[in-house]
């Protein structure tokens, strides 16, 4: 690197003496683990690329200290352009990967290598206030994914004991892990300390500003020459379906050159983070859903990187599985023009708390319906135990809470597709100078199963953050504000005699930090205190949900 640190890789290459194109795979865990659950260096090297996997800076056998994501900039800029220089290289180099492997792509984008011609990033962000923080809700999923990374950093200190050991920190994970979630306050929370300071360094940063600038990559969709091929999930992780939608739009709009605009792709499966197979959860959507990603990847580097005419830019930019009725849709845009906005508003006669309440949904404007009120209290949140199992699930243990608002509709009389991103219109008051606003949208079936059609990690807001990320604003108590929540995509089928449900609660632990509704400095307080939330629904205030609808 240009610092003089080296960074190592394994290098898979072609039995053959011309110089071909790389492929670049860049990760934080470990390069030989890559190679022993992934086929992919081996196959693309069997179809004609040089492919090398990279341990990025501070991790494993490569040099340095590790900095999450901060370090990836330079790094894999430079990483490129020794790529391209090898001896066995034409000079033209790809990247791709998934997650972290993702992210390093962009991040290297950004500084337009000349020698990166395409990309292939798979379930990663476009902007780090939809991943380190979510709507300004911090990301709890830090605490896990950090002590994951903890062995090596103790090995490479010299004070790895035990508890170094992979094995020993994920079985550490499974014992303390509720403990450490709810650890408080966030800043003084222990097991990080002088080991991951970055931690508390995005703690010390929850408004967006300069600080952030490292994982803004929409900011910098202008600096960025190289087509790609966008993918993620309809039950990605929270970062994953925000980052693809909003590179591929935005590179389209801002790309550097006509190339870049136009060589933009996007895939949006049924799928898990990185887990493009037929099954999400406890549902299968059949063989189809299934997608060969490291073909596709080769499909898409052989037209980019050896100038095949293979046909894949001749088709359409953009391919979503429409969940219901389980197929693949080609698409030239997103939204799609010919889904149309169709309201269905809140209404109650005061008492919409759970599922057992009398909340309803209809196309209907409300006149003059009681408001709704629920107590917030964040010692005993909305918790969801199954955290770690991602994927579409039953929602009704949730919406049996009467800190839960439940809003169902009537038998739908013919399947209504929704396609394109949600937004939810909520006006609310709190007894809290901060709190916390959480949707989720869910298709009821005749059994009563509650099924949910977004990611958990969607549908939040913090209300400091109602007008600006980087202007918060405490409320004033008893007022009543008007609540914008988006970050909510998908394309579902609502088949004939299911219902919509939509619920508002204000807490979703551990998959966001609870609110204290203190209004205090974020991540400071032990104190929690109780918050009286009221949702209007009346002529002047009507609270509804927004879909995307495509007429059939």
């Amino acid at each position: 690197m240009r610092d003089g640190v080296r960074l190592y890789a394994d290098i898979y290459r072609p039995s053959t003496i011309e110089r071909v194109p790389v492929i670049l795979v860049r990760t934080p865990y470990d390069k030989d683990r890559y190679a022993e659950y992934s086929s992919f260096p081996r196959s693309a090297a069997e179809s004609g690329y040089a492919v090398i996997v990279q341990d990025v800076r501070g991790r494993f056998s490569s040099e340095g200290v590790f900095s999450p994501y901060l370090q990836e900039i330079t790094d894999g800029y430079d990483s490129v352009e020794w790529a391209a220089a090898l001896p066995f290289s034409n000079g033209k180099v790809g990247m791709q990967g998934c997650s972290y492997l993702g992210a390093v792509q962009w991040q290297a984008a950004v500084m337009n290598p000349p020698h990166l011609v395409a990309i292939f990033p798979q379930c990663t962000f476009a902007n780090g206030r939809h991943f380190f923080f979510f709507s300004g809700a911090f990301d709890l999923s830090w605490i896990s994914w950090l002590n994951g990374r903890l062995p090596d950093i103790k090995r490479r200190r010299g004070t790895g004991t035990e508890d170094s050991i992979e094995e020993k920190a994920e079985r550490q994970w499974s014992v303390h892990k509720w403990e450490w979630l709810n650890f408080r306050p966030l800043k003084e929370f222990p097991l990080f300390k002088g080991l991951c300071p970055y931690y508390y360094e995005w703690l010390d940063h929850p408004d967006d500003g300069p600080f952030w600038d490292f994982a803004n990559v929409e900011k910098k969709h202008a600096e960025v020459s190289c087509p790609a091929y966008n993918l993620t999930g309809w039950f990605d992780d929270g970062y994953g379906q925000p980052g693809a939608i909003r590179n591929f739009l935005g590179m389209r709009r801002n790309g550097r050159t006509p190339q870049a605009r136009q060589g933009q792709k996007l895939i949006i499966g049924p799928w898990t983070h990185c887990d493009p197979t037929s099954q999400a959860g406890k549902m299968d959507f059949g063989a189809e859903a299934a997608v060969d990603v490291p073909a596709l990847v080769v499909r898409w580097f052989d037209h980019w990187l050896k100038g095949i005419d293979n046909g894949i830019m001749r088709e359409p930019p953009i391919r979503v599985f429409i969940m219901g009725d389980n197929t693949w849709r080609s698409e030239s845009e997103w939204p799609p023009a010919r889904a149309k906005p169709a309201s269905l508003y809140f209404s109650s006669r005061g008492a919409a708390n759970s599922l057992y309440g009398d909340g309803t949904l209809s196309r209907i404007k409300p006149k003059g319906t009681k408001p709704d009120r629920y107590i917030y209290d964040p010692a005993n949140p909305v918790t969801d135990h199954f955290f770690e199992t991602p994927g579409p699930r039953d929602l009704r243990p949730f919406e049996v809470r009467n800190d839960v608002l439940v809003f169902t509709s009537e038998p739908l009389l013919q399947d209504m597709e929704v396609t394109g991103d949600i937004q939810a219109e909520v006006w609310a008051s709190s007894t809290a100078k901060d709190t916390d606003f959480i949707v989720k949208v869910t298709d009821v079936h005749p059994s009563g199963e509650s099924q949910n059609i977004t990611p958990p990690l969607s549908g939040v807001i913090r209300a400091r953050y109602r007008d600006s990320e980087s202007r918060p604003a405490l409320l004033d108590p008893g007022t009543v504000y008007r609540f914008v929540i988006d970050s909510m995509s998908t394309s579902h089928v609502f088949r004939k005699g299911h219902r919509v449900r939509v619920w508002i609660t204000s807490s979703f632990f551990p998959h966001v930090d609870r609110n204290p509704n203190t209004g205090h400095t974020f991540g400071e307080d032990s104190e929690m205190v109780r918050a009286t939330q009221t949702i209007y629904h009346d002529a002047r205030r009507p609270s509804r949900i927004i879909l995307p609808v495509v007429a059939r």
